[in-house]
């Protein structure tokens, strides 16, 4: 009988909920962001309308200011039932999520591997566990995390994750309670935040990887409600939007431009984060004349989309670069949303667990397939110093997000030299 080892119990759970709450201790001590939505998306009368029925209905019913997500009311709501207007309990409560959310990735990686015929020559379980640490403490998660006002992506992450572990499980033995409970996480990941859309997709790009065949006819029904919800999913984003922010309407060449330009930005933040920031304006308003340097956007995303091509076989850089693309597809500007910022760290956060993947599986492809033993340790003293760079950062940008102040003080540099036309000035004079 195999040796158990410590990746086969409860150890690799403790060891990264350890190093994630040791990460960003920090939100600990955070306020409110009074004027940076928290003042009306967690302060508001529904969360401080109570648990009974005709509150609850207009939670689940209501669109409030081009938002449309019921579960994370909900959340506030038990928050203040129980705590009052206490930050502390606001944002222990999103740690938690986090918490829970990176366990669940080292848990869905483990299962995914599992599942594969092709990498078994790797442990599984190793890889997963630094690929959950990778996303746990990676900076560009700061938001989803530090802004209470993001704590919807941290819920619609929690169970977009669980519908994921659900089908993983109905492929290994058809069961239709695993399908009926991938399909209600759907629905639940839908009513946290409306990315979820791309879900179905995701059972597609998960198929590809488990090797399952396309062209049986059972994997295609099988989607049919699911593509079904996640169109009417698009359909109340949409009139949800209506009543959202001003809109900065542009033209199709400028929203092809902008989504090669934010496809590049959230593949590079996921790789390396530098400069990280809660505002990303538009380059140009839409009367503006396109900087050349916009074009060159198109030609990298090409050239990545053919080197992509070529390597089309090695199924782990296309799950991984494909699972980055699809979570980050509702906002790539294609279709114009009721944004001031062309990118946003938070549309990552569940996208930047396949470049984690990515990431640790080349290092240790690196490792196995080098015969000198110190070429081995030097790539694992770079993957160690890139750990601890990320955690570093992760410890260090927490702290922007301690109250309104550390933010305002950030988009002052911002709009410094800007004109009174930039999109980022509309955001000033919001807050």
């Amino acid at each position: 009988m195999k040796k158990s080892t410590v990746f086969d119990t409860v150890w690799p759970y403790l060891m990264l909920i350890s190093i994630v709450i040791l990460v960003y201790c920090p939100v600990i001590n955070h306020d409110f962001l009074y004027q940076w939505d928290d003042q009306w998306v967690v302060i508001n009368h529904y969360t401080t309308g109570g648990i009974h029925i005709h509150n609850l209905w207009h939670i689940l019913t209501d669109f409030y200011h081009g938002q449309y997500a019921p579960f994370n009311e909900l959340n506030y709501l038990l928050l203040y039932t129980f705590f009052g207007y206490n930050p502390l309990f606001f944002h222990i409560a999103s740690l938690c999520w986090h918490l829970v959310n990176v366990c669940l990735v080292y848990r869905f990686f483990i299962v995914l591997l599992s599942k594969s015929k092709t990498y078994v020559k790797y442990n599984t379980r190793t890889i997963a566990f630094f690929t959950a640490l990778l996303w746990g403490i990676h900076p560009v998660n700061v938001e989803s995390v530090a802004w209470l006002s993001a704590s919807k992506v941290l819920i619609y992450t929690f169970f977009y994750l669980l519908s994921l572990l659900c089908y993983l499980k109905y492929i290994q033995n058809r069961r239709n309670s695993y399908f009926l409970l991938t399909l209600f996480f759907f629905i639940c990941s839908f009513l946290g935040k409306e990315q979820a859309v791309t879900l179905p997709v995701c059972l597609l790009l998960i198929d590809y990887f488990v090797d399952r065949d396309f062209h049986d006819k059972e994997l295609w029904l099988e989607k049919i409600s699911f593509f079904s919800l996640s169109v009417l999913g698009g359909i109340l984003t949409i009139l949800s939007q209506g009543n959202g922010e001003e809109e900065l309407v542009y033209s199709l060449d400028y929203r092809i431009l902008f989504a090669c330009y934010t496809t590049f930005e959230y593949i590079i933040k996921s790789f390396l984060p530098i400069n990280l920031s809660y505002i990303y304006p538009f380059p140009v308003l839409p009367e503006e004349a396109i900087p050349l340097r916009l074009w060159f956007y198109p030609i990298i995303v090409l050239t990545g989309s053919g080197m992509l091509l070529v390597y089309r076989k090695n199924k782990i850089a296309m799950f991984s670069i494909l699972f980055l693309i699809l979570h980050v597809a509702v906002a790539l500007h294609l279709i114009s949303i009721s944004r001031f910022t062309i990118v946003a760290d938070r549309y990552l956060y569940l996208g930047c667990a396949g470049i984690s993947f990515l990431t640790v599986w080349i290092v240790f492809y690196f490792i196995q397939s080098l015969s000198d033993k110190w070429k081995k340790l030097f790539v694992s003293v770079c993957f160690t110093f890139y750990l601890i760079y990320l955690g570093s950062y992760c410890f260090s940008y927490t702290k922007t997000w301690k109250d309104t102040d550390t933010l305002k003080s950030h988009v002052r540099k911002l709009i410094k030299n800007r004109d009174n036309r930039s999109p980022i000035k509309k955001v000033w004079r919001a807050i």
